[in-house]
């Protein structure tokens, strides 16, 4: 072998493995973590794309023992409602609870102008799928731009677990479904501590 391209060869190798371990980054189902916690598919919950719905660590909600995920809407159209579910694997994560056995979940925190963000807001389990609903109702009228929809608790996680979007649908205010192409509902991934 001509003794320049090994030595390109081994660069190459070089770069790509302190680029791997440099970043941070894993595999695109489950990106690198090192302690317990939870890995959001959009890498800045600050600057979400037009037409999307994330999830983001809520690191105040967050305590020792449970992990914290808002679930945001970022819309440039009027919305008044959002329904869809959100898949876990309760081998590896489990979803907070209270007393009662229902579904442990926050509200947004109210609107800069001290109205509630919706009206009527439901998270139930089914074996393994959140299912979240949310409205507007009548009286609120619609919203738009970066809408937080609910912060969901989850229990520090005992294996990996990712967690996805499904059948999903966000409500215009004509009543009609808007188009939030599929590539724009982001999920993350659940990684307990190594």
């Amino acid at each position: 072998m001509d003794p320049k391209k090994g030595f390109i060869a081994s660069l190459l190798f070089l770069s790509l493995v302190i680029s791997s371990c440099g970043s941070g980054s894993g595999t695109p189902a489950s990106p690198g973590i090192t302690k317990a916690g939870f890995s959001a598919e959009l890498p800045d919950c600050s600057l979400p794309p037009s037409d999307s719905v994330y999830l983001c660590k809520n690191n105040s909600k967050s305590t020792e023992d449970i992990i914290a995920i808002d679930v945001h809407l970022n819309s440039g159209a009027n919305v008044i409602g959002a329904a869809f579910d959100l898949v876990i694997d309760p081998s590896g994560i489990e979803v907070a609870r209270k007393e009662d056995r229902s579904v442990d979940f926050y509200p947004p925190d109210p609107s800069q102008e001290g109205s509630l963000i919706w009206k009527n807001l439901f998270v139930a389990l089914k074996k393994d799928t959140l299912i979240i609903g949310s409205s507007r109702g009548r009286t609120l009228g619609p919203v738009k731009g970066d809408i937080p929809v609910v912060t969901l608790k989850f229990k520090k996680p005992a294996g990996d677990s990712p967690i996805y979007f499904s059948n999903n649908s966000v409500i215009g205010e004509t009543g009609r479904p808007l188009k939030i192409p599929e590539n724009r509902w982001f999920g993350g991934y659940f990684t307990p501590e190594r």
